[in-house]
């Protein structure tokens, strides 16, 4: 067995480390190990993920103007999805032979230049507008990066809920707003990190409690208030004090939340249900380092956004999962992946694929483009079982002996993914940015490449501090006014500067008695964002110090009695956040 080995990214040019359980992997699957440090890998990755924006592009099919997910200035082609899908083109009229005299890369973004793409990524489809990155949606408005959703708008990163608005991270919620990394709550508003919620506002941390606002970390509490027990006459008292549909109102009753949110512990990673794992929001999965955003995951490590599981030993793999095995540097993979590696989007049983895009129900295909229901091809040609098998070694060979070298000097032999410069997004627009922000200046410096930012001219038709502040003074004309962001563009949020309102959406506020929002969707998601953890991880000591941690004072006697925990930990929480860090110990000793 190899020992463990130390090595240099040939990308940020740090140390990092290849374990001889990372090597056993590497070979098993048959990649040589990595050359880029697992940061770099994943901003690399990310770069070729574009999760929510939208543009105006031509179809090449009929010449009409769409929205797309690919930007109106890329080289790549595209058709309607519904066309795409169809047997009326065949991906394999873009075949062509290998040529010995290029490197493969350099082939490849050829063949990207000739075969179309989907307009979108989503599948299955009904009563949907502007939504991307998505399948079995129904009847929803600017939702993305989401499956099995209805009724809703304006979440990223949803699975199975139903008439929800404004949410980031959202599993098998219904009548919910404003809701972050929460699952099975109802009728629940300006929520954090809740579970099996019911009427539960300005809340975080909280499980199993129904009609309760401003509380951290209660379990099964009821007619609770800033942490406070009421009876259920005295909160129906207390609520009527909160006036839900004001927008001031609301903002004083979060920020008076969030300074008690302060006071208490929080656990040192969210997640539950694991065994042995690294990372940050795992949930129902073991042996895991190092991960992010997963659910039903085993035997894996530098994982990010698994949907659902199951998923069995995965590395570097990005976005999706549900039934998928022995995927490796890839992206978008999912519902029945096997032994897929350096590709992006594949799924429906698509197994043995290296380098390909958005191949479904496919296999034994390498560096092709489009495929559905095809095998044993190489840039989009059809071969024989025997020369397949032939060819691909000598491919392979190919990549080692003539690289593609980028202008950076970063070397690409065979067991690298596709390289940054040949994504079809500037950095500003990929996913890349939203883990790893950059300005434009440092992006291009690491060679990639930034899409120019189309400037909003808008008629706004109600000034943003015209907006009324209470629900109760509007109308269901708002719905054809353009309504000025607040932020009115000067943030980095990416402020399209105007917003309008969707009929759902003010049927919904006024049944929920909440205010119109002052921002417009993106500032919305970005503030979102800001009050989720991040994926870099420090080592750190808990912060338990018996009887009292920074000013919250223990409520029970801990294992290490009156000293300080000695427990330490990896977590998301950087060492100069404000919040009181505990190890899961003593966070369960005083909250679970």
């Amino acid at each position: 067995m190899n020992n463990t080995e130390n090595k240099i990214c040939q990308n940020c040019h740090s140390k990092f480390t290849i374990e001889p359980d990372d090597f056993a992997f590497y070979e098993k699957i048959k990649v040589p190990p990595p050359t880029w440090c697992p940061d770099c890998r994943l901003q690399r990755r990310m770069s070729w993920r574009n999760d929510w924006h939208l543009f105006k592009k031509r179809d090449e099919h009929n010449g009409q103007m769409i929205f797309s997910f690919f930007p109106t200035e890329s080289e790549i082609k595209i058709y309607e999805r519904n066309y795409w899908n169809s047997d009326a083109w065949d991906p394999l009229s873009c075949g062509r032979d290998y040529d010995w005299n290029k490197p493969f890369f350099v082939q490849f973004q050829e063949l990207m230049r000739s075969v179309p793409f989907p307009a979108h990524s989503i599948r299955n489809m009904s009563n949907c507008l502007y939504c991307t990155n998505a399948h079995s949606l129904k009847n929803c408005y600017l939702v993305r990066a989401s499956t099995y959703t209805e009724d809703s708008a304006y979440l990223i990163w949803d699975t199975a809920s139903r008439r929800c608005f404004d949410g980031h991270m959202t599993t098998n919620c219904e009548l919910c707003y404003d809701a972050l990394n929460c699952e099975r709550c109802y009728k629940s508003f300006f929520i954090t990190d809740c579970e099996n919620c019911q009427n539960v506002f300005f809340s975080k941390d909280c499980v199993g409690c129904n009609n309760c606002l401003g509380c951290i970390g209660l379990r099964r509490k009821s007619y609770c208030i800033f942490n406070q027990q009421y009876s259920k006459e005295e909160y129906g008292k207390k609520l009527k004090e909160f006036n839900f549909g004001s927008r001031k109102s609301v903002e004083q009753i979060k920020n008076n939340a969030k300074k008690l949110w302060l006071t208490f512990p929080r656990k040192y990673m969210h997640g539950y249900q694991n065994a042995n794992v690294s990372g940050e929001y795992i949930y129902n999965s073991k042996n895991v380092f190092n991960c992010y955003r997963v659910h039903g995951i085993e035997d894996s490590k530098y994982c990010q956004n698994m949907l659902s599981g199951p998923v069995k030993n995965c590395y570097d793999y990005t976005n999706w999962g549900e039934n998928s095995e022995l995927i490796y540097e890839s992206l978008v993979v999912g519902s029945g992946g096997y032994n897929v590696k350096l590709s992006w989007n594949a799924h429906s049983g698509s197994k043995d694929l290296e380098y390909c895009m958005f191949c479904y129900t496919a296999s034994n295909s390498f560096g092709c483009i489009g495929l559905k229901k095809k095998e044993y091809c190489v840039f989009n040609k059809q071969y024989s079982r025997e020369e397949y098998l032939d060819l691909i070694p000598r491919i392979k060979k190919h990549m080692d002996d003539m690289p593609y070298v980028d202008a950076k000097g970063r070397v690409y032999k065979y067991g690298e993914v596709f390289p940054i410069d040949f994504s079809p997004w500037g950095y500003n627009i990929s996913a890349a940015q939203e883990f790893f922000p950059l300005d434009k200046e440092a992006a291009i410096e690491k060679g990639f490449s930034w899409s120019p930012q189309e400037t909003k001219k808008y008629e706004v038709t109600v000034e943003a501090d015209k907006i009324p502040d209470h629900i109760s003074d509007v109308t269901e004309s708002i719905c054809d006014e353009i309504i000025e962001c607040s932020h009115k563009g000067a943030c980095h949020h990416e402020c399209v500067t105007a917003f309008k309102i969707i009929p759902e959406e003010i049927a919904f506020y006024k049944e929920m008695n909440l205010p119109l929002p002052n921002l417009c969707p993106n500032c919305r998601h970005y503030a979102r964002l800001a009050e989720r953890n991040n994926n870099k991880l420090w080592r750190r000591n808990c912060e338990c110090g018996g009887k009292e941690s920074r000013g919250y004072l223990n409520t029970i006697e801990h294992f290490h009695g009156n000293s300080p925990c000695p427990n330490e930990f990896q977590t998301s929480y950087a060492p100069d956040r404000p919040e009181i860090v505990y190890c899961e110990a003593c966070y369960n000793a005083e909250i679970a």
